[in-house]
């Protein structure tokens, strides 16, 4: 950028009037201007880190009073800084004049993102559609009650029933298991777990699709979790386990505590993932790991077609290419609860991918 160009976007930024993408390309100008190719190797970490220090310097350097919250920050700048390298982050401006809704402005309806829906099924076949305005529902055999205590089904439930708790696509819900196991399911997911587990030498549940797991301790009775191919053993602990049939990876991401995959014991800050029947040991990136639980899509250099699967699950759209699909990698963070057409937009501000969105159908064009 020339200095006079720097400059409209340092007033802009001043007056409060610079866009999500104009403040994005002002970092990215200070980043590299200050130190080319600093930013090649920097973990998303050291990205944030180094935002704050590249909004500090510029307010330093020309005076700003002070610093405008950035849409979101860590989006804009985790993105723009490794774009020196890569060039495929989801913030990075290209000066496309007027590229901003370009494609996605005449969609006539936009797609709203997922919120808390899930049905609790009955060994009976009885089936409980749980509230969407509560966030959680509590097992027990006496009453079924939501998290908040508001009484959801008064008939008992069996004390040998198999209930399973199924999120659809674009929906998301906690439920407390009779041992006050915590569990948040992620959308498209299920659970399936006993009304009780008195009298059973270990509590096993049955999970499909993706979980955040906080495991009540109990060392006479071991947590078991059931997914595709894989057994997952717990005293007491925090996890998080994603098991979709449509990924090419199963991962058992470690908080806090230890479990046991076979022989292969995890401590915390590690992910085992699964691959083609074998299981690899690795550091976790806990938070892009649990952003969906805490609200977002973080990605770090990942494909579209990866980021697309997540996308269609939340907001319960179909997803279909046309022509070649684009072979960029992107890496952000983005909020989960804006629509559809925001995160899309965000992507096509690379100009490496585009899209058409037509009722529930968003076609990803490169």
């Amino acid at each position: 950028m020339e200095i006079r160009e720097v400059k409209v976007l340092l007033d802009k930024h001043e007056a409060g009037t610079a866009t999500p993408e104009e403040k994005a390309l002002l970092e990215s100008w200070y980043l590299s201007y200050q130190a080319p190719g600093a930013a090649e190797n920097l973990s998303m970490e050291e990205r944030l880190k180094a935002v704050d220090t590249v909004w500090a310097n510029l307010e330093e350097a020309y005076g700003l009073r002070k610093k405008i919250s950035l849409w979101p920050r860590i989006a804009v700048a985790a993105s723009v800084l490794v774009a020196v390298t890569i060039g495929l982050y989801l913030i990075t401006y290209k000066g496309k004049q007027g590229l901003e809704g370009e494609r996605l402005a005449n969609t006539p309806a936009d797609i709203a993102p997922g919120g808390n829906k899930a049905v609790l099924t009955y060994g009976n076949g009885k089936r409980v559609d749980l509230s969407a305005t509560k966030a959680g529902v509590v097992i027990n055999t006496s009453k079924l009650t939501y998290s908040d205590g508001t009484v959801v089904d008064q008939s008992a439930i069996e004390a040998s029933e198999e209930l399973s708790l199924n999120t659809p696509k674009g929906g998301t819900y906690q439920v407390i298991l009779p041992d006050g196991t915590k569990v948040w399911l992620n959308a498209s997911s299920s659970l399936v777990f006993p009304s009780s587990f008195a009298g059973a030498a270990t509590r096993d549940v049955l999970l499909r699709g993706e979980a955040y797991f906080e495991v009540a301790r109990n060392k006479k009775q071991p947590f078991h979790v059931n997914t595709q191919g894989q057994l997952v053993e717990v005293l007491g602990t925090h996890f998080n386990i994603s098991s979709y049939k449509d990924e090419p990876e199963q991962k058992t991401t470690l908080l806090e505590g230890s479990i046991r995959i076979g022989n292969l014991l995890l401590k915390p800050g590690e992910q085992a993932v699964l691959t083609a029947g074998r299981t690899t040991i690795a550091k976790a990136d806990i938070e892009e790991t649990m952003g969906w639980k805490n609200g977002y899509f973080i990605f770090e250099d990942e494909g579209i077609q990866s980021i697309m699967r997540k996308i269609a699950r939340w907001y319960n759209v179909d997803v279909v290419y046309e022509g070649q699909v684009p072979d960029a990698t992107f890496g952000g963070r983005v909020s989960r609860a804006g629509y559809v057409s925001e995160i899309l937009k965000t992507l096509e501000l690379t100009d490496k991918v585009h899209f058409k969105v037509e009722g529930r159908r968003i076609t990803v064009i490169k």
